[in-house]
């Protein structure tokens, strides 16, 4: 038989961007409580489903921003009546999107300071923010950009800018000053100015056959589009009902987590991914752009060593000896990501995440990369898992130990891994940890967190000014015996450009193997 993929658009539930976006312009109290008169310049944030109210109605959840006043508001209400939605002051900061970096970059091009010549770029650095703390106590929202100058006495310059104000502050403070003055990956990043999003649809249902038989079908979420965990900052490539031969097996699974720590001034960040960047795909684009159906192996920064640049941004599907390969390529500030899923005829799942970077003064120096996935599992419906973890030696076959309440688990034992099955029929996943994901280091805090389901448990809140995982909050002793189960896992990288670390190093993730 000939195994076929095929994608088709499906709507979004919930609200649009653009509705989002009619109901916070025409909600007196959103603009009056943002200080605006106009919608247009809103930045919006993804709107979350908080499950039903006890008249049945779809309850969701809005943030919305304004660059201006920098503040933000968040949006309750349902579905039905959204026009109706409470507005609550909320923390939502969301990161630049391109449009406010191109109009922070022509601020920055008119500063008689900038050196104005053909071979300056500018790009989008780390940290992304470096707002000002006025006398008053309100704070002004400055984007940062990277100037790389290849002739300069100085390569590389993060200034600051105020959009609003028209001004530009070449020392911000915030900024890390500890940083190398060389190059340190050899790609050139993308200017910002080039930085544009094509369209195309937001989610697609995904189908695999083989003949008449049907291995996978699921909702695939591009990352700008995904879940948010830091509110508005996306999870990657998310998939939605994950079924395999027509059984529900995952009901969401992304990674709404990202962070990175430097060893030698402790200097942290919590990454965004919903910044899709170009990646290499040859194929078709069956649904519109965004989505291609490769006709070989997919090319992101980890397999093409010669730029930051390709022909495609999106979400990507190759196929070939029985492993479907989903892909994408995310940026944050100098960082790239490659969030990719691959699904085998036989039912496994192997989530992976890659790590690299484009040129830059600061990822030369050693740090940490974290990655938390979330897996809430489904295994024959919501309720009714049940977790054990299993210690295999290799001289006796290996018991289960049940795990009956919430835990953190680290993976310290070389071969241990842990099952979520179904209590009635068996059937479930064995989470095998993968070769490269390495143990928690102390800012990493664990490996796995096995928790009872809950909606408000999509992301562990504000995370502070260290921006470390705050996922031990949600283990509160709650029974994970006989109930919905999910499971975060998380996969570490060390980054040392003077050891190289070889090439699959760069790259971490779990097997999730079928018990059917």
């Amino acid at each position: 038989m000939t195994v076929r993929v095929i994608i088709e658009a499906v709507e979004r539930p919930g609200l649009s961007a653009e509705r989002v976006r009619e109901v916070a312009g025409a909600h007196p109290a959103v603009l009056t409580h943002l200080e605006v008169a106009d919608a247009q310049g809103l930045i919006l944030g993804a709107a979350t489903a908080l499950g039903h109210d006890p008249d049945g109605q779809a309850q969701f959840r809005a943030n919305v921003f304004d660059p201006l006043s920098n503040r933000g508001v968040e949006l309750r209400g349902t579905l039905d009546r959204p026009e109706e939605a409470r507005v609550l002051p909320s923390s939502y900061r969301p990161t630049p999107r391109a449009q406010e970096l191109r109009e922070a970059a022509a601020v920055l091009r008119a500063d008689e300071r900038f050196p104005a010549r053909d071979d300056v770029l500018i790009y989008q650095p780390m940290p992304p923010l470096a707002d000002l703390e006025n006398p008053d106590g309100t704070t002004t929202r400055r984007p940062t950009l990277g100037v790389y100058d290849p002739s300069g006495q100085v390569r590389h310059r993060i200034v600051a800018v105020d959009v609003a104000a028209g001004s530009v502050d070449w020392s911000p403070s915030g900024v890390s000053v500890a940083m190398h003055p060389g190059d340190c990956e050899a790609h050139l990043p993308e200017g910002v100015e080039s930085l544009r999003d094509r369209g195309g649809p937001d989610q697609v249902r995904l189908r695999v056959l083989d003949g008449d038989t049907e291995l996978w079908n699921m909702i695939v979420v591009r990352p700008r589009a995904s879940a948010p965990g830091n509110p508005g900052d996306g999870s990657g490539v998310e998939l939605r009902q994950v079924r395999y031969r027509g059984r529900i097996v995952l009901r969401q699974a992304h990674v709404p987590i990202l962070n990175v720590q430097y060893e030698e001034d402790g200097v942290t960040f919590r990454d965004w991914q919903n910044q899709e960047t170009r990646f290499s795909a040859t194929g078709t684009d069956p649904v519109g752009w965004g989505w291609r159906i490769c006709t070989g192996p997919p090319r992101t920064i980890l397999e093409r060593p010669d730029n930051d640049a390709g022909d495609f941004q999106g979400v990507a599907f190759h196929y070939a000896d029985g492993e479907l390969r989903i892909v994408s390529e995310l940026a944050a500030g100098w960082y790239r990501y490659v969030s990719e899923w691959r699904l085998t005829d036989d039912g496994t799942i192997k989530p992976r995440f890659g790590f690299a970077g484009v040129r830059n003064p600061r990822t030369c120096m050693r740090h940490r990369h974290h990655v938390y996935w979330r897996f809430d599992f489904d295994v024959e419906g919501a309720a009714n898992d049940v977790i054990e973890q299993f210690d295999d030696t290799g001289s006796t076959i290996p018991e289960p130990v049940p795990i009956v309440q919430e835990v953190m688990r680290k993976r310290r034992h070389p071969a241990r891994f842990w099952r979520v099955t179904d209590k009635t029929s068996g059937r479930g996943y064995q989470i095998h940890p993968g070769e490269h994901d390495n143990t928690a280091d102390p800012y990493g805090i664990g490996d796995l967190w096995f928790l009872r389901h809950h909606p408000a448990e999509l992301y562990d809140g504000n995370p502070g000014t260290d921006n470390r995982a705050m996922l031990n909050r949600f283990v509160n002793g709650e029974s994970v015996s006989g109930v919905n189960v999910v499971v975060w896992y998380a996969g570490h990288f060390r980054h040392d450009q003077n050891s190289p670390e070889p090439h699959q190093g760069h790259i971490v993730g779990p097997d999730l193997i079928p018990v059917f």
